[in-house]
């Protein structure tokens, strides 16, 4: 095995325990390694201190650093296309990170001011291109192919591919997620990750894993790729990262900690890129970390940033860039118009609108509608944008609404359109009219839609009330019988013109109480002589929880009776005007003896116990029912009771 496979096994790297899902590095005792190799201890302290010289008192770059990306697959079993969609998802992801602009860096904003602040984030001016052009020859790649290889490389080192920064994608087992060398060389060397934590795109059988489906196990191995170390460096709290602005902490954090953690001094900056957090809780760089990454890349890189120039296409097309104005068609029509304004590129543009190429810079007389307008410059840079050209919708003024009285359809509404041309009108949809008054209207919610010729169309709502000073008010009695309909709507009115005609489910009253109604729903009308109108559905349900005083209905029970055979009033019966159930007669002897009982009110007593006729004496009763039967039985009757007499 030679020296450079040997440094590449054993360099920094992610990893996974499967008991935890927690991150780990094992930088720390690889870099002890390498420092043992011959030669390597001292070559890499004059790295870094000319590194630590000169981002001391670094300023902002004003021009990008391009870094050319390959990305290989190895052994994945991931299809092209897939492969693909996955590179590009890393290296959005990549460039976002580092140019601050993630989707998450509001979250450090909230967090900043009362957490840390005495720290600052920044964004970079590095920026990664996922190189399209110039390929090393025998990787099968043409001319505008994405740098991305399947299986044509393997292991962590390429020699065919010095001077870009190589993604090797492949499994990596054991819970490992990735790793990178300490300070890349740009000499065929790269960053290598599992599939699984690459980009944030799932395809081809592969899925990224939560909770590091961002991209940011690529973002923390390209840190140490450009001389980041991890904020706890050798760990304990007398550690040094050489980052000025990363509070010391002597042990890494997992997880998404969410509020302040102080493990020496200060609160430790877990939204660094370069702790071990979850991906959603990792969404910065510091400035000193920038600062370190930007001058290590100056002065270690340079063949990577010569790269950019042959095999970024997006290299020689930074900066340019195209400002887009959009002027409405107005009401009169054809007279939208698109205005494009190039900055950057190489002069001259040539400019186009849905594939036809304009005069100039402006597309007029346009209708309203969605374009496709392009720009490119003599460097062969293209700039695409779809807009829509839309067209002014015009004022419409609601001028006047009258109501209308007693539904006699004196209702109107009035529009106006603040133009200065002629416009048709329609209400609710119909026949097109050059006036905007609208009357003999019914009470209701109308649209007045406005139109000119050329197409220009507006719209307002408005509602016509229905007045009237007829007051009505309704009293309802729900029925209460258990076996005749005895529902009451009683029907008042107020301030009606006499005389006033009633109706109850289309039947004509001459007065506004209804009685002996069933259960359910009714309607009720009332017209007075002016022609107000008033309508409403009253439902009736049932309350049998007390027999009403107007149920017609009782029970009979005879004070003597004379069982002597003669064909007249020989037997005890009980008779009920009305249906009941639950029916239950007991007679008693004076000593309070059941001498007869029944659950039958069509049964009678002759006057026997057993077998043997009773002598003339006075009984007393007890009898418990209730009224109704099947599904109109009300509550219990109250109990009767009472005395009769036997005469022989």
């Amino acid at each position: 095995m030679n020296r450079i496979a040997l440094i590449w096994m054993l360099v920094a790297g992610w990893a996974l325990p499967a008991a935890h899902g927690q991150r780990t590095c094992g930088m720390d005792s690889v870099h002890t390694h390498l420092m043992g190799l011959a030669g390597y201890e001292e070559a890499f302290r004059d790295k870094v201190q000319a590194v630590n010289d000169a981002a001391v008192n670094r300023s902002e770059c004003d021009a990008p650093l391009i870094i050319p990306v390959a990305v290989h697959f190895q052994n994945t079993g991931i299809p092209l296309d897939c492969a693909i969609d996955m590179a590009v998802s890393q290296v959005e992801s990549l460039n976002a990170d580092f140019g601050a602009y993630n989707a998450d860096i509001d979250t450090w904003n909230d967090l900043q001011p009362a957490m840390w602040p005495g720290i600052a984030n920044q964004e970079s001016c590095v920026q990664f291109c996922l190189a399209t052009l110039d390929h090393p020859a025998g990787f099968g790649l043409q001319e505008g192919d994405y740098a991305v290889t399947l299986d044509a490389t393997t292991g962590d080192f390429d020699a065919a591919w010095a001077g870009y920064l190589n993604f090797f994608v492949r499994d990596l087992g054991g819970g490992v997620l990735g790793y990178s060398p300490l300070g890349g060389q740009g000499n065929g060397d790269g960053a290598t990750c599992d599939p699984s934590v690459f980009g944030s795109v799932s395809c081809g059988g592969n899925t990224v894993n939560g909770p590091y489906n961002m991209g940011r196990t690529m973002t923390h191995e390209i840190g140490h790729y450009f001389l980041l170390d991890h904020p706890w460096a050798n760990g304990g709290c007398g550690s040094n990262d050489f980052v000025n602005d990363t509070p010391v902490t002597d042990a890494p954090t997992f997880g998404c900690p969410g509020g302040e953690v102080i493990t020496c001094t200060e609160p430790i900056l877990w939204p660094t890129y370069m702790e071990y957090c979850d991906d959603a809780c990792l969404f910065m760089f510091s400035a000193d970390q920038v600062a370190r990454m930007e001058t290590y890349i100056e002065q270690n890189l340079a063949g990577v940033l010569n790269t950019a120039a042959t095999v970024c296409q997006e290299a020689a097309c930074i900066g340019f860039d195209v400002a887009v104005a959009v002027t409405p068609e107005s009401c009169a029509g054809q007279d939208g118009a698109v205005a494009l304004v190039p900055s950057g590129g190489a002069a001259p543009y040539a400019f186009t609108l849905n594939g036809l190429e304009l005069s100039g810079a402006e597309a007029a007389d346009l209708s309203a509608g969605t374009f496709t307008v392009a720009v490119e410059d003599a460097a062969g840079c293209a700039w695409s944008e779809e807009v829509e050209v839309l067209q002014v919708e015009p004022e419409v003024v609601l001028v006047d609404v009258q109501p209308e009285e007693c539904s006699d359809g004196s209702g109107r509404i009035e529009v106006a359109v603040a133009e200065p041309l002629p416009f048709q009108f329609s209400l609710n949809g119909g026949a097109w009219s050059p006036t905007g008054a609208f009357e003999g209207l019914h009470g209701g919610a109308y649209t007045v839609t406005v139109q000119h010729p050329a197409g220009c169309i507006g719209e307002v709502a408005a509602v016509v009330a229905n007045e009237s000073d007829l007051q009505v008010n309704v009293a309802r009695k729900d029925v209460s019988c258990d076996w005749v309909d005895n529902g009451q709507i009683t029907v008042s009115v107020h301030n009606a013109t006499e005389p006033v005609s009633y109706a109850l489910n289309g039947v004509a009253a001459s007065t506004g109480a209804f009685t002996g109604l069933a259960p359910g729903v009714h309607a009720v009308e009332v017209l007075d002589a002016a022609g107000c109108a008033f309508a409403s559905e009253i439902t009736l349900g049932v309350d049998f929880g007390a027999v009403g005083e107007d149920c017609p209905c009782m029970v009979y029970v005879p004070t003597a009776f004379t069982p002597n055979n003669d064909g007249h009033n020989d037997a005890f019966q009980v008779e009920a005007s009305c249906p009941i159930t639950n029916y239950r007669l007991r007679i008693f002897d004076r000593w309070g003896e059941v001498v007869f009982e029944s659950s039958n009110p069509d049964e009678v007593w002759i006057g026997g116990v057993d077998a043997h006729w009773v002598q003339s004496d006075v009984f007393a009763y007890v009898i418990t029912y209730n009224w109704g039967e099947d599904e109109r039985i009300g509550q219990p009757a109250q109990p009767l009771s009472g005395t009769f007499v036997v005469i022989r």
